[in-house]
């Protein structure tokens, strides 16, 4: 048997970004949104999405991954802004932004990108755009969601968080009729991370 695990590369948010996640979706399911919500305890900031990976595969990627961005420095980003993607009109998905020092994280998403690639993982067609989603919305949901623009302008002007990024985690996403397990199969630090 060729057992496969879906993996991803992210950053692991800090218990406050993980309490303001949280309670915005309370305060949105309480207007009578309806949406399929994050689970705030498993959020985090994804850099790159493997998809099914070959178990054979994973300790060549771990090696590659842990080599790969020892040498850069660790830096902080905050939470900063709010929108929806694809956009107000046709939202599907809730999120919360990310500023502070993007530059830095620019550069571990490409490396991380990078190193994937040599190693067979396909290329990220989309542009990188950091994201801590909320909720993604079914057509069904549209309805429910009365005040969207106010509630994207309400949670644009939240007060940032801070993120220390530190290190780069990989994990495991076991889907469920519940939503999604994740559990971390290794952590790299970053180089003032050590």
């Amino acid at each position: 048997m060729n057992e496969q695990w879906r993996l991803f590369a992210a950053i692991e948010l800090p218990e406050p970004v993980r309490e303001r996640i949280g309670e915005e979706i309370e305060r949105l399911r309480r207007l009578g949104w309806r949406a399929k919500w994050v689970n705030p305890e498993g959020s985090h900031l994804t850099v790159k999405f493997y998809g099914s990976v070959p178990l054979q595969a994973v300790g060549q990627l771990r090696k590659a991954l842990r080599a790969g961005v020892s040498d850069l420095p660790a830096f902080t980003l905050e939470t900063a802004g709010a929108g929806v993607f694809p956009r107000l009109g046709r939202p599907r998905v809730l999120w919360l932004g990310v500023g502070g020092e993007v530059e830095a994280l620019a550069r571990l998403q490409r490396r991380v990108e990078e190193l994937s690639v040599e190693l067979g993982f396909s290329t990220e067609e989309r542009p990188y755009h950091p994201h801590l989603t909320l909720a993604r919305f079914r057509p069904e949901d549209l309805s429910s969601l009365r005040g969207l623009e106010r509630q994207v302008a309400r949670l644009a002007t939240l007060p940032s968080l801070p993120i220390p990024v530190r290190a780069l985690t990989l994990y495991r996403s076991e889907l469920r009729p519940t939503g999604a397990i994740y559990s971390v199969v290794d952590t790299f630090a970053l180089e003032a991370g050590r």
